[in-house]
C-alpha cells in the first residue's frame, strides 16, 4: 500500500495525510514511523474481529475510552492524562453521539461551542484531533481540516530581563530549590526532566548532565519514564563548575546511581520560586519561564541557532524562534541607538564611508568608531 511521505511540523511531531472513503484524513503522531503506521490503518483498516471492533457504531465517550485503552503500553502518562481530560471537559455536546452521526456540521458546533466558553485555539484543536483520530480509529473519518477554529491570540511567555535574573540568583541561595532553579534557568532544563535527573546521569568527572529520562504525571501519580519530549530532547550538557560543586554537595552519602537527584515534588519548585519571587518583588515567570529566559539569554549572546537548538534540546529553530527567544529590552535599545546613529551620519554627511565600516564592524556604538 503506498502512503503519501510524511511532513516534519514545526513542533517536532510527524503529519500525513490520506485519503479514506473519499475523506482527507489528518494524522499526526510524535514519530514519521507511527504516523506512516497509524496512516496504513486508517487506509487499510483492521481485519476480522478487530475490524469489526474498529467498525462498530459507539458513542463518542465510548470509543474515545477505548481509543485510549488500545494505546495504554504506548502513549506517554502525559498524554493518556491529557486525553482523559478531554474526555471528561472538551466537546461535552457530543460526546453522547453516536459515531456515525458526527460529522462536520456537529463538529462545528462542538467547536463553536467550546469557543463561547473562551477556551484557546490550541486547547480547542487538541480536542478536536482527539476526536478525529478516534472516528478515523472506528472507521467513520472526518476531515477535520475543514472545521473552522477560533483565531488564535499570541500570547508571549514571561520571561527575566538581565536584572531580574541577578534578583533572582542572589535570592535563591540556600533554598531547597535552588538547584533546579538554577538547571532551569542556566541549563534550560525542563521541569520534567530536572525532576526526571537521576545520580547516573551526573558525570563528575567529565562535568556533564545527561538528559534520558523524565518525571511526568500519568493516572496514579507522578513516574520516571526513560523517555523524552522529543528524540532532540536528549541531549549531553556541559555543566559549569558552579553547578557542580552543588550537585557534589547536594548528594547524600548512601545515594545510588538509580536514585533521582531531586526527591521533591515537582510542584515544590513552583510554589517556593513564587513565594521568593513575591517576598522580593521579582516578576513571577514559572518555571517554564525560566527555560524561555534561558532561551532568551542565548539569542542576546548570539549563541548560533544549531548550538542553542542542542542546548535546549528543540526539534527545529521555528519553535525556538518564535516560542522561546524573547529579545530584551536592552537589546532593543541597543539596536536602536546603532540604527539612529548610522543613519544619522548618513543624513549629516559626516562620514561617507558608514555603510563600509558597519560592513567591517567598525561602527558599532553610538558615539562613532572605536578601534
Amino acid at each position: 500500500m503506498k502512503l503519501p511521505t510524511p511532513k516534519k511540523l514545526p513542533s517536532g511531531s510527524w503529519n500525513v495525510q490520506v485519503m479514506v472513503d473519499g475523506n482527507r484524513v489528518s494524522i499526526t503522531a510524535p514519530t514519521e514511523k507511527e504516523a506512516l503506521a497509524r496512516a496504513a490503518e486508517a487506509k487499510a483498516g483492521m481485519l476480522s474481529d478487530a475490524r469489526r471492533e474498529r467498525e462498530a457504531d459507539y458513542i463518542l465517550r465510548d470509543a474515545i475510552k477505548r481509543y485510549i485503552e488500545a494505546r495504554q503500553n504506548v502513549l506517554s502518562p502525559s498524554t493518556v492524562t491529557g486525553y482523559e481530560e478531554i474526555l471528561r471537559n472538551r466537546c461535552q455536546d457530543i460526546m453522547g453521539l453516536k459515531l456515525s452521526r458526527i460529522g462536520l456540521p456537529e463538529l462545528q458546533r462542538a467547536v463553536n461551542q467550546e469557543a463561547g466558553n473562551g477556551l484557546s485555539k490550541k486547547t480547542i484543536k487538541n480536542a478536536l484531533g482527539l476526536v478525529a483520530a478516534v472516528m478515523a480509529y472506528y472507521g467513520r473519518p472526518v476531515n477535520n481540516q475543514r472545521v473552522k477554529l477560533p483565531q488564535g491570540q499570541r500570547k508571549e511567555h514571561s520571561y527575566l530581563d538581565v536584572e531580574g535574573i541577578i534578583d533572582l540568583f542572589d535570592r535563591i541561595k540556600g533554598d531547597t530549590c535552588e538547584l533546579p532553579i538554577l538547571m532551569a534557568v542556566w541549563l534550560g532544563m525542563r521541569r520534567s526532566e530536572i525532576m526526571g535527573l537521576c545520580w547516573d546521569s551526573v558525570d563528575f568527572d567529565s562535568r556533564t548532565i545527561q538528559v534520558r529520562r523524565t518525571y511526568v504525571k500519568g493516572r496514579s501519580g507522578y513516574v520516571l519514564r526513560e523517555a523524552l519530549k522529543t528524540e532532540a530532547s536528549r541531549r549531553v550538557l556541559d555543566c559549569p563548575a558552579y553547578i557542580m560543586e552543588k550537585l557534589a554537595a547536594y548528594r547524600p552519602g548512601n545515594a545510588k546511581p538509580a536514585d533521582r537527584v531531586f526527591r521533591i515534588h515537582p510542584n515544590t519548585i513552583y510554589r517556593n520560586m513564587k513565594k521568593i519571587c513575591d517576598r522580593n518583588g521579582i516578576d513571577f515567570v514559572g518555571v517554564h519561564g525560566l527555560r524561555h529566559t534561558n532561551a532568551s539569554v542565548m539569542l542576546s549572546l548570539g549563541i548560533v541557532d544549531k548550538v542553542a537548538m542542542a542546548r535546549g534540546g528543540w526539534s527545529t529553530d521555528i519553535t525556538m524562534k518564535q516560542i522561546y527567544q524573547h529579545v530584551f529590552a536592552k537589546d532593543k535599545s541597543t539596536a536602536g541607538e546603532k540604527v539612529d546613529h548610522f543613519f544619522e551620519q548618513i543624513a549629516r554627511g559626516i562620514n561617507p564611508q558608514i555603510a563600509d565600516e558597519f560592513a567591517d564592524g567598525r561602527c558599532g556604538s553610538p558615539t562613532g568608531p572605536t578601534d
